[in-house]
C-alpha cells in the first residue's frame, strides 16, 4: 500500500523538487518572481511555501523574500501562514506514505518505542521544543513528526507557535535589510533569542513526561 501511495504522489513530488532546484535561492530574486504575479502575489507566496517546503527548500529564504516583497506585517503574516501550510504538507506526505511501513520497526526497538510514547503524551511540547531549537532543520522535523504518533492538531499548534518565533524573524530581517531600518533587525534578534529560551523550556517539559 505505501508503494501505491508513493507512486500516486510521484508526479507532484517531481514537479515540487524541480521547482525547488530551478527557483533562485536568493530572497531578492525570489521576490521579483513572486511580485510578477501582480495582485495574486500573496497567493503565489503561500503556494511557494506549500510546494517548496516538502521539497526541502530553505524556509528562511522564503520568509526573507516575503519580507522584501510585502513589508513587515504582510511578510511576517505570510511567513507564518506559509510555514504552517508547508509543514502540514510535509507532515501529511510522511503520514500517508511512510508511517505504516515504519511503525512495525518502531515497535521492535525499545528505544524508539519510548520516543514514540513520549511524542504521544507530550507531542506539542516535544515538537515545539524541536522547532525552536537552533540547528534543527524544519523540513526534517515535519517528516519525522509525520511518521510519529503526534496528533495533527498538536503538530499544527506547535509549528504555528514555532513559526512566530523562528520563521517570521527572517521576514523582519528581509524588510530591515531592504529599508536599512534597525527596528525590524532588533525585533528579529529578540524573537530568535526568545525562541532559543522557549526551546529549553519546552524541552524540559517534554522530558518531564518521561517520568510521568
Amino acid at each position: 500500500m505505501p508503494l501505491r501511495r508513493l507512486a500516486a504522489l510521484a508526479p507532484v513530488a517531481l514537479v515540487a523538487i524541480g521547482a525547488a532546484v530551478v527557483l533562485p535561492h536568493s530572497p531578492g530574486e525570489l521576490r521579483h518572481i513572486v511580485l510578477a504575479a501582480g495582485g495574486a502575489a500573496p497567493v503565489a507566496m503561500l503556494a511557494a511555501w506549500l510546494v517548496l517546503t516538502p521539497s526541502l527548500f530553505p524556509g528562511p529564504v522564503l520568509a526573507a523574500a516575503g519580507g522584501l516583497a510585502f513589508g513587515v506585517a504582510g511578510g511576517a503574516a505570510l511567513a507564518c501562514c506559509g510555514a504552517v501550510l508547508g509543514g502540514l504538507a510535509a507532515f501529511s506526505v510522511a503520514r500517508t506514505v511512510a508511517r505504516d511501513a515504519i511503525e512495525p520497526r518502531v515497535r521492535r526497538s525499545p528505544r524508539l518505542a519510548r520516543v514514540n510514547a513520549l511524542l504521544e503524551r507530550r507531542g506539542f511540547a516535544a515538537i515545539l521544543a524541536a522547532r525552536l531549537m537552533p540547528g534543527v532543520p524544519a523540513s526534517a522535523l515535519h517528516y519525522a513528526a509525520g511518521v510519529s504518533p503526534v496528533r495533527p492538531s498538536q503538530f499544527t499548534a506547535a509549528i504555528a507557535v514555532g513559526a512566530l518565533l523562528r520563521t517570521t524573524p527572517y521576514a523582519l530581517l528581509g524588510h530591515g535589510v531592504a529599508t536599512g531600518s534597525a527596528v525590524p533587525l532588533v525585533a528579529a534578534a529578540a524573537s530568535m533569542v526568545l525562541g532559543a529560551g522557549g526551546a529549553m523550556l519546552f524541552l524540559r517539559q517534554a522530558r518531564a513526561g518521561t517520568h510521568a
